[in-house]
């Protein structure tokens, strides 16, 4: 397939409105590609050429470096590629106008194909060393010399990572079902099969290759993430026992970095919720697993936890954060000691789990570990009245934990990877005031502070993340209750992304006086849920406005586990509207 059908299709795709149409659009480019082809173009869509997890370098080209290949590759100054970025917003429609202009196609021009462009662009992102930044722009600049300005465009963006197109994972696994089923009626395979392999661009190459008995195949294995099932959060101890049909398995909530742990022999990798390998960060983690769990081969989940080894008192997350962020790991590892509470087991020698009841697998969970002062099997009890919940809820809080989780144990309650739902069920202190849920927002633009914050940010302006539309629709701006620390750390951590222009991929009315790239997530409480005539978000599931998150404040904890995908989304913000109206 050219590289100019699939700029094409992009180009249609931008235009349309409905996701509907532009999954239908998406799925005639799948169906008129080779095999081969799909994953490439899966990968290109999404502007990421290989899942975290497998390690494997990005393109690693800055914005600003970009707008330097797009000088070079139009002959144009710097200073006039930052002046039209500046008014745009968006490196690749500057891409095209100045390519547009000047006549960079020469007759030695290679015809560009989509397997050529992915191989191209992971030829550049495979570069490192001693001038590696100049290499790759000079790769890019032979590239962006073979397209023409349409396909320079996309090629640009697609190297920072956003085509504007309005395709989120969940809209490419549509495609794939309408694309080689004929409709979306096997959607949901797909995606299962997504949440046991990682990889979206290998499923829908065996999707091509094997059709949807290949994706029933996929069950996972150790060595390969599996996407890690999440919580849904109530209120209330009698709501949550009605969601569990009168009877839960409850556990203390650990106020750690959750981790999925893989075993294969004394080989042990450690995934994040974020499916990034952080092993390395762990090393004592991974000698307590080799030493303390008795399989040969498993896939298991639990929290770690930073911990004082005077008091034997747990010690805060972002405490244990800190271990990310140091290089001397084993110096630091004695400076943050941490201990490890597991709670479920998703693969045991070469079979799955996932399928078995809750408890069938703490069963079997039990039998493995040999528990010591290190590596534990989180504390929890059978309860059927939400007098007990509210008690075990109570005690959690006076032993300084976050409150409990209770979870399903029916015949059903088994493990749904990728899903939120309500066989787990969060009750945390932060939601007895206030909104039932505590809120993961995504920063994305501040407003410059005055008078004594004169020097830091005033105010944050925060997003959802709208999984719909892949965009991130601000619902709140954060104006108060900061601490001077705070407000310190914020101007610190946030430096790194600004960008000289509100990100393409963000939506806002309200005008930011620094933007930055929508990476980092905190955790926010508000007091509910309200439509707003000035923040986007969901407008366009609403009649009267988007929604906003009414008296907005940082409790003081950065989610580094979180990627920006991971923050709260806008259905679940409509889903707590709709609850509060219910009220």
């Amino acid at each position: 397939m050219e590289y100019g059908q699939l700029v094409e299709a992009y180009e249609d795709i931008e235009k349309i409105s409905g996701t509907l149409e532009k999954i239908d659009r998406f799925a005639s480019v799948l169906r008129n590609a080779t095999i081969s082809e799909i994953p490439s173009i899966i990968a290109l869509t999404m502007g990421k050429l290989h899942p975290d997890w497998k390690q494997k370098p990005e393109i690693g080209i800055a914005e600003t470096t970009a707008a330097q290949v797009v000088a070079q590759a139009a002959s144009v100054s710097d200073t006039r590629v930052m002046n039209i970025l500046q008014r745009t917003g968006d490196i690749g429609l500057t891409a095209e106008t100045l390519l547009g202009a000047s006549s960079q196609m020469t007759l030695f021009s290679e015809e560009l194909t989509v397997r050529s462009v992915y191989d191209r662009l992971d030829e550049i992102s495979q570069v490192f060393g001693s001038g590696s930044i100049k290499k790759k722009g000079s790769m890019l600049t032979g590239l962006l010399t073979d397209a023409n300005p349409s396909e320079a465009k996309y090629i640009l963006r697609t190297i920072t990572g956003d085509l504007r197109l309005g395709l989120g994972d969940m809209s490419i696994i549509d495609a794939l079902s309408v694309a080689f089923i004929g409709d979306r009626s096997e959607r949901s395979e797909i995606e299962r099969a997504y949440n046991y392999h990682s990889d979206l661009p290998d499923v829908g190459y065996i999707l091509a290759e094997k059709g949807i008995e290949g994706l029933r195949s996929i069950k996972g294995r150790v060595g390969r993430p599996i996407r890690m099932m999440a919580a849904k959060k109530l209120t209330s101890s009698t709501e949550i026992l009605e969601k569990t049909e009168g009877q839960a398995f409850v556990e203390f909530k650990y106020d750690g970095e959750r981790m999925q742990i893989h075993k294969d022999g004394d080989s042990v990798v450690i995934f994040s919720r974020r499916q990034e390998v952080i092993t390395s960060q762990y090393p004592d983690v991974v000698g307590y697993i080799r030493e303390q769990v008795k399989a040969q081969s498993c896939i298991i989940e639990g929290e770690c936890v930073a911990y004082d080894p005077t008091t034997g008192s747990h010690r805060p997350f972002q405490e244990l954060m800190r271990r990310r962020r140091k290089t001397n790991i084993e110096e630091t590892s004695e400076e943050i000691p941490v201990v490890v509470y597991l709670f479920d087991i998703l693969h045991l020698e070469g079979e799955v789990t996932t399928k078995l009841s809750l408890l069938e697998r703490r069963k079997i969970l039990e039998q493995l570990i040999e528990k010591n002062s290190h590596v534990f099997i989180t504390t929890g009890s059978l309860i059927d009245n939400p007098e007990t919940l509210d008690a075990q809820f109570a005690q959690a809080i006076e032993t300084g934990h976050e409150g409990v989780i209770a979870k399903a144990i029916h015949e059903d309650s088994t493990y749904q990877a990728g899903a939120r739902s309500w066989l787990w069920i969060k009750l945390k202190v932060s939601y007895q005031e206030g909104l039932a849920d505590s809120i993961d927002l995504v920063i994305v633009g501040a407003i410059h502070g005055r008078g004594k914050r004169t020097g830091v940010y005033g105010a944050i302006l925060a997003s959802a993340y709208d999984s719909v539309n892949d965009i991130f629709p601000t619902v709140c701006k954060i104006g108060t209750g900061f601490t001077d620390e705070m407000l310190e750390e914020f101007k610190k951590r946030l430096e790194k992304h600004i960008i000289p222009h509100k990100d393409s991929k963000v939506e806002s009315n309200i005008e930011a006086d620094v933007w930055f790239e929508p990476v980092e997530v905190i955790e926010v409480l508000g007091d509910d849920i309200t439509i707003s005539p000035t923040h986007p978000a969901g407008r366009d599931r609403l009649s009267d406005g988007g929604l906003a998150i009414r008296f907005p404040r940082f409790t003081g904890r950065w989610r580094s586990d979180k990627s920006a995908k991971q923050a709260t989304t806008v259905a679940d913000l409509l889903e707590t509207l709709e609850n509060q109206r219910e009220l």
